[in-house]
């Protein structure tokens, strides 16, 4: 009870300030509104890898994903991997800027539906192997996701785990990165017929999401779906 109403006097007590300009921010996110729309936002993407596509095409599935038919139901990333966005994953992974991550979080959530009816049975943040996890102190896709719970989604980072301490993706060339993570993550409790979404902070190849969703599906998942902070417009190679 007291929690919730230090969260409704705080907008009041302490408004909010745009990190970018320096105007007063929108209630709750340190961004104002003309710096909130000019964030490089997706507008048209596949809906199966979240790949940015041209406004001007019908198709909402890349020729990719109709050839490679991707364990993934459907991928949502909400910006392009540009600045400032690209900056701001880089200091939630490696600055400890936690602060960072809850504006990310609260993008996201606002841009997720709130009908109970379309809300998975969990949200899952892609788990960090221990090693990684004791390195860093924290998972930036757990901290990102808190945002989800306070409109009623339920949180479950134990329901799997990254048993397989595998190299960095990012240091990987793309070829190399579904080898790289194959075999990595095992289920912990029972999904059979439940709808699980992923929650990542930045989507190369979606060789981990796709590698987790399959996972979560030969655990007996009837629909595993993702959400990302920011997609890249092309595969690394």
């Amino acid at each position: 009870m007291v929690y919730k109403w230090i969260k409704k006097l705080q907008p009041v007590l302490f408004p909010s300030t745009c990190r970018l300009c320096r105007a007063a921010g929108l209630p709750g996110l340190e961004l104002c509104p003309t710096c909130r729309a000019e964030l490089p936002w997706i507008a048209h993407s596949c809906t199966r890898c979240a790949i940015p596509l041209p406004r001007d095409i019908g198709i909402t599935i890349c020729f990719n994903c109709i050839n490679t038919q991707p364990s993934l139901d459907s991928c949502t990333a909400l910006f392009e991997y540009r600045p400032p966005i690209d900056r701001w994953i880089q200091d939630v992974k490696f600055a400890q800027d936690l602060a960072t991550a809850h504006l990310l979080g609260e993008l996201l959530a606002g841009k997720t539906a709130v009908d109970s009816q379309e809300r998975p049975a969990i949200v899952l943040p892609v788990p960090l192997h221990r090693k990684r996890l004791s390195e860093r102190g924290y998972n930036q896709a757990l901290e990102i996701a808190r945002s989800l719970s306070e409109k009623g989604y339920q949180l479950d980072p134990t329901c799997c785990r990254r048993h397989k301490a595998t190299s960095a993706q990012s240091d990987l060339p793309a070829g190399a990165r579904k080898g790289n993570v194959r075999n990595a993550f095992s289920v912990s409790g029972p999904l059979q017929g439940r709808r699980v979404l992923l929650i990542d902070d930045v989507m190369t190849t979606g060789a981990t999401l796709n590698e987790l969703a399959r996972t979560l599906k030969k655990a007996g998942a009837e629909r595993v779906e993702a959400r990302v902070i920011a997609r890249t417009g092309h595969k690394k190679r």
